[in-house]
């Protein structure tokens, strides 16, 4: 049998936001029965270095995967196995960066579509370049934007990304020196990097989505937020060490089996820990994509 291997450029190709964004709503509102078996931390002996193993299954995909992402000085690298379900065989080894980030947009913004206001059109991205790309790309597919304020914590950048971003996406963005100055008029604020939310700043009646939120060390948003407001996950058990539960599942509010927001005064936060479920969804959509495609590398490693 051929393994096929996916470049991140491939994944890129191959991953078509509309039609995933509607599979992993489909996901959640049938609650689907999921299993992350198991995470599994390495830490090797280079100083700085560390390797997290997670293999996931979901029931209406016949296959599972292994996700291994390294964090290194260096950065992070991620690389997704995906096995046919029945006979274990390797069917694709692919880049997993483009997967998890556009899956986490999109997951972020079926937050948004059921949390935030149903006027909510002034966003606040806050956070590195790419990221934030993504996340208004998603953002765009269930929400008319009307105002963009961005602001990225190396000032040096700021500018320059957000112009860049007005570019790509052909919207008007404005650059920010401060948080505050971000969301000073946002409905709707997105985190993507490693930026603190004060509590102050924030208005009635926002909502907040945290990108990545298990790669923060401790909360990006202030306390007084965390305890006003109601904290949505799309996992479960988050273990997210924030000082406080985010126990209020967003798959049962696309569901329509609990409220999400109860009043337009009323701030909502979700944070996306990125369950390795989802993850396998959208390596799967790939597979899909790429089965006809001659131009990717095919070896039979068996032979």
């Amino acid at each position: 049998m051929l393994t096929a291997f996916l470049s991140r450029a491939d994944v890129s190709r191959h991953l078509q936001a509309l039609h995933l964004l509607r599979e992993l709503r489909e996901a959640f509102t049938a609650q689907a029965k999921a299993a992350s078996l198991r995470d599994l931390e390495f830490v090797p002996p280079a100083a700085g270095t560390s390797t997290l193993v997670r293999q996931a299954t979901l029931a209406q995909v016949p296959a599972w995967a292994v996700t291994v992402r390294s964090q290194t000085p260096k950065g992070v690298r991620s690389v997704l196995q995906l096995h046919d379900a029945a006979s274990g065989q390797l069917l694709a080894v692919m880049d997993a960066a483009p997967l998890t980030a556009l899956r986490a947009s999109l997951v972020g913004a079926l937050a948004a579509d059921v949390l935030a206001r149903p006027q909510a059109q002034n966003v606040a991205v806050l956070g590195a370049g790419t990221a934030a790309s993504s996340a208004l790309k998603a953002l765009r597919l269930v929400r008319s934007i009307e105002r963009v304020w961005f602001h990225e914590p190396n000032l040096a950048d700021n500018f320059e990304l957000a112009h860049r971003l007005q570019k790509t996406l052909s919207m008007a963005i404005h650059a920010v020196d401060t948080v505050a100055e971000a969301v000073a008029e946002a409905d709707l604020v997105v985190l993507t990097g490693q930026v603190k939310l004060d509590a102050a700043a924030l208005r009635p009646g926002t909502h907040v989505t945290v990108l990545s939120a298990e790669q923060f060390d401790g909360s990006p948003v202030a306390l007084a937020t965390l305890e006003g407001a109601r904290r949505f996950c799309d996992a479960p058990e988050p273990r997210l060490e924030w000082g406080m539960p985010f126990d209020l599942d967003l798959g049962a509010v696309l569901a329509g089996t609990q409220p999400g927001r109860t009043s337009d005064t009323e701030q909502t936060l979700f944070a996306s820990v990125g369950p390795a479920h989802l993850d396998l969804l959208a390596a799967w959509h790939v597979y899909e994509g790429a089965r006809h495609d001659e131009s990717l590398t095919r070896i039979d490693l068996e032979a």
